[in-house]
């Protein structure tokens, strides 16, 4: 079993950017295995292919590609790797303030405030939604930076007026915990990660922490974590 700490992944934006836009083509973004997370809002499309999504307390597959949004701060793994099949994956990275700390509390930005609101939880668009915006997000590849930013503004603004799309931690994640905490939290989402398709029982993910199986309840109670796969 591994037993890696999520790491904290130090993002710079592009040159003459205020976010990142980086391209990989199909496997280059080969983070599959790397549990992280980082401050910045990251919206990722794979174009084609089928994969794993592990974000938060939530894991699931892919088919076909896939088109996520993940909030700042919220744990995930990457998505693509030797076995995915995808053509290409894409990534932007921006901070929650990114142009400026007032610049989306104006009413024409209200929209896309909503959907940083949202995107704490993680978010999965699909269908038409997944194909038009991806087309997008790719074209990013062929533009200046004035016009990535202004592509970026509508494709945010398009993805708070979809409704084709799932919260993959509907009810919330929180990894907000005291110090001492975090050994255990460790070993606790590792091993569900290196063991998620086989039958995992409250007893043995107890154990691996020491606790007894009402202790741990109520561990994950307090830590707000309501959604680790147990079966």
């Amino acid at each position: 079993m591994k037993n890696l700490a999520p790491s904290y992944e130090v993002i710079t934006p592009s040159f003459g950017s205020s976010f990142t836009y980086t391209r990989y083509i199909e496997k280059a973004n080969n983070k599959s295995d790397v549990w992280h997370y980082h401050p910045e809002i990251e919206l990722v499309y794979v174009n084609g292919g089928s994969g794993k999504r592990q974000i938060g307390s939530h894991i699931s597959y892919y088919t076909d590609g896939d088109l996520i949004l993940i909030g700042g701060n919220l744990p995930h793994c990457g998505f693509t790797n030797e076995q995915t099949g995808n053509k290409n994956e894409t990534v932007i990275q921006m901070l929650p303030d990114f142009l400026g700390t007032t610049f989306f509390d104006t009413i024409e930005m209200r929209n896309i405030q909503n959907l940083f609101n949202q995107s704490r939880v993680g978010i999965a668009f699909k269908g038409k939604t997944k194909e038009k915006i991806g087309a997008k997000i790719e074209l990013m590849d062929t533009q200046n930076s004035f016009e990535k930013l202004l592509t970026l503004l509508s494709v945010l603004n398009e993805l708070d007026e979809s409704k084709d799309y799932t919260l993959l931690n509907a009810n919330g994640f929180s990894l907000q915990t005291q110090v001492h905490d975090n050994d255990k939290i460790n070993v606790i989402f590792n091993f569900v990660k290196d063991h998620f398709q086989e039958l995992i029982t409250l007893e043995e993910v107890s154990s691996l922490v020491s606790m007894t199986e009402p202790s741990f309840c109520s561990f994950l109670k307090r830590l707000q974590i309501k959604h680790l796969p147990l079966l």
